[in-house]
């Protein structure tokens, strides 16, 4: 990974496009062909991404969004809710009239790819990428046992103010790193202080209120419903040392019919983040899923 971090030295052209309400979003762009789309997570950015840039732009035209709010993108007073995300995609295929489109979340991008799907079906769209996400972060405690282990929630009652508090009551770049330690293999940190000294950078970039905003405004959204409904090829990866369980994104592979499922094992880099701790693996299963045809009962 040296060649790529920790300086955020990506091998694409930076571009960026203006929203329908005046929001200037940045994107990476390399390669050609058919077009991938890729939206990180929660307070990340599309920089990090630098390693599917540059190990896919050989194939496929690969698109990595910074959010609005995120990275070098804009951040405004408004829009921090998953639909409006999801719209400023939506503005971006229009705006380069990409056709065929793969779409991939990794994270809380996920609620976008969902909230697309729920706005415009697969309208422009050919394929899904689901990276590890559950249905919604916040427990309900009109839930059955059976439905809280089929979500999977991340914050109990209490627990996402108690967050927040955390992550507004001190200093942004101790606070920051001490949230996204525990998403990465601690090898993999340990191994690297300098990548993991870059990502907590990449995740400042972004407002701490604006991420705070952002992730209430994601985290109390179920969206099984949409889930269900989604009728193209997905495939969705999940990992063994992951905050998200793999039950939980096993059940979500099952909700979309004919959906594939892939599952990184601790010893494969299989973290929240193992599209950066294991690359050429996760980038081998893209471009896999994104070459194959139907399968014979789709």
């Amino acid at each position: 990974m040296s060649d790529l971090y920790p300086l955020g030295v990506v091998a694409g052209t930076d571009r960026v496009f203006t929203t329908g309400d005046g929001v200037r979003i940045h994107y990476i762009e390399a390669g050609n062909g058919q077009p991938l789309v890729m939206l990180p997570g929660w307070s990340q950015s599309a920089a990090m991404f630098g390693h599917q840039i540059a190990g896919l732009g050989d194939r496929f035209r690969v698109i990595a969004v910074d959010p609005r709010g995120h990275g070098d993108s804009e951040a405004p007073a408004h829009g921090y809710n998953p639909h409006r995300m999801a719209l400023d995609v939506r503005e971006l295929i229009l705006a380069l009239d990409l056709r065929d489109v793969v779409l991939l979340g990794h994270s809380s991008g996920v609620k976008y790819v969902w909230a697309y799907w729920e706005m415009f079906e697969g309208d422009r769209l050919s394929k899904l990428i689901i990276v590890d996400d559950s249905p919604r972060l916040l427990d309900n405690p009109a839930w059955s046992p059976e439905s809280r282990a089929e979500v999977g929630p991340m914050y109990f009652r209490g627990e996402l103010d108690d967050f927040s508090s955390f992550l507004l009551g001190g200093p942004a770049e101790e606070r920051t790193r001490e949230a996204i330690r525990g998403m990465f293999s601690p090898g993999f940190i340990a191994d690297n202080p300098e990548i993991f000294d870059w990502i907590v950078s990449e995740n400042l970039k972004m407002p701490r209120e604006k991420a705070m905003e952002l992730l209430y405004a994601t985290s109390g959204m179920d969206w099984r419903g949409t889930i269900g409904r989604i009728a193209l090829p997905t495939l969705v990866i999940g990992a063994e040392g992951s905050t998200h369980k793999v039950a939980v994104i096993s059940r979500i592979a099952k909700r979309i019919k004919g959906a594939r499922l892939r599952i990184f094992g601790r010893e494969e880099g299989g973290s929240h983040f193992m599209f950066m701790e294991n690359p050429k693996a996760i980038n081998a299963e893209v471009a896999a899923f994104i070459a194959e045809g139907p399968r014979e009962d789709e």
